[in-house]
């Protein structure tokens, strides 16, 4: 059975959490989603369907593209889903193809937290400091 796309943000939710959707109904409508390039779109079915083939899609697009927006969804449906060798590969291809928001996102998200010993500036040492402040 074919389900046309919901072009409305609505008739989406609807699908989406309706009793009657069936995991097969929404990893069809996630596949057609994903041919048309709406991953975020697909994601939310996949997710909703527990279909692993469709969310291993979305993974392998995030990682090729540096999509760490996508990554980020993954990461909070399963964090299984995502290893630091994922995130940082996604850093460098996303920092690589120009997308410098998204390699900054993952060097905040791996930032140690302010106020540890790893976060604290390193002491200056006598005679360190620049001319301007003697």
């Amino acid at each position: 059975m074919k389900v046309a796309l919901p072009t409305n943000y609505i008739k989406k939710r609807d699908l989406l959490h309706s009793q009657s959707s069936s995991p097969g109904v929404l990893s069809r409508t996630g596949k057609d989603f994903l041919a048309q390039e709406r991953y975020s779109d697909a994601l939310d079915f996949f997710e909703k369907a527990n279909d692993n083939d469709g969310i291993a899609e979305i993974k392998k697009i995030a990682l090729a593209s540096g999509d760490t927006f996508l990554l980020a969804r993954l990461d909070r449906f399963n964090a299984k889903w995502v290893t630091l060798d994922d995130w940082q590969a996604a850093a460098s291809k996303a920092e690589s193809s120009g997308r410098s928001s998204m390699a900054r996102f993952v060097a905040r998200k791996f930032a140690p937290p302010a106020g540890t010993a790893a976060a604290a500036k390193p002491a200056e040492l006598p005679g360190s400091a620049p001319l301007a402040e003697v």
